[in-house]
């Protein structure tokens, strides 16, 4: 079961994604049954109601019932990782990526100097047998590279900073 945190109008709900088209959000079950690209039948108790969900770039324009609004969706892991393992500057540009977890460095893909674009891999680690792609958080070039391949990280470290 996917989890996935989902803010909008100054909240914020866990919801957690099923087989056969079951959501659970905040413990209560939702049927979700896609009728085209952008509109869902939903089933929640006995109600029913149509959301209409388009995405708007990062967030998704949404009417649902008597709420219409702007909602972001984001993985628990990135989530704990954007909260957890990175640093923001002040004007909101993500100039640092940290450490999310304890891990070893596997591979590092740019160097210093390298222009890099948001999604981009940036390097690899591994922790509890399992390989976590770390990709840039937005465009921009590299600064300085601290990961080194082979050697562990802590949580919270700097791997690498950007111009």
């Amino acid at each position: 079961m996917k989890t996935f945190i989902v803010s909008g109008g100054g909240k914020e709900l866990t919801a957690r994604l099923g087989v056969d088209g079951e959501v659970i959000v905040e413990g209560e079950l939702f049927s979700v049954r896609r009728l085209s690209a952008t509109e869902f039948s939903v089933i929640a108790g006995n109600r029913q109601f149509r959301v209409v969900a388009a995405a708007d770039g990062e967030s998704y324009s949404v009417i649902a019932g008597a709420y219409a609004g702007t909602l972001s969706v984001e993985s628990e892991r990135d989530l704990l990782i954007r909260r957890y393992g990175r640093s923001t500057a002040a004007a909101g540009t993500r100039r640092e990526v940290h450490a999310p977890m304890p891990a070893m460095v596997i591979s590092v893909g740019v160097a210093p100097g390298d222009e890099v674009r948001r999604g981009q891999p940036l390097l690899v680690l591994e922790a509890m047998k399992m390989e976590n792609e770390i990709v840039s958080p937005g465009d921009g070039r590299v600064k300085e590279v601290h990961a080194i391949v082979g050697k562990p990280v802590d949580k919270g470290q700097l791997l690498i900073r950007f111009q």
